[in-house]
């Protein structure tokens, strides 16, 4: 899995102050969440058992594949909104 970090400048229609997406090995997102301007998880995308993501219609190349955030930070923000889901 490879793990990335979007902001406005990478994304000029994005509404949120951060975007944090979790891409397969074949460039599909599996996972995403979105953090307000407050500093608050917004957005989640759960996992389904089909190619999930707004990023679904087009796979994203090899060349945007590299990590910009690491494992444990996407977990730790995707525990943080599950925990204020309840």
């Amino acid at each position: 899995m490879v793990y990335l970090k979007w902001t406005a400048s990478d994304l000029v229609t994005l509404e949120l102050r951060e975007l944090y997406t979790e891409v397969d090995d074949d460039g599909w997102v599996q996972r995403e969440l979105g953090v307000d301007f407050d500093g608050y998880v917004t957005h989640q995308l759960v996992p389904t058992s089909a190619r999930p993501g707004w990023f679904g219609i087009a796979r994203l190349s090899n060349a945007m594949l590299g990590d910009q955030v690491s494992k444990a930070e996407f977990d730790s923000l995707w525990e943080a909104a599950c925990q204020t889901d309840d």
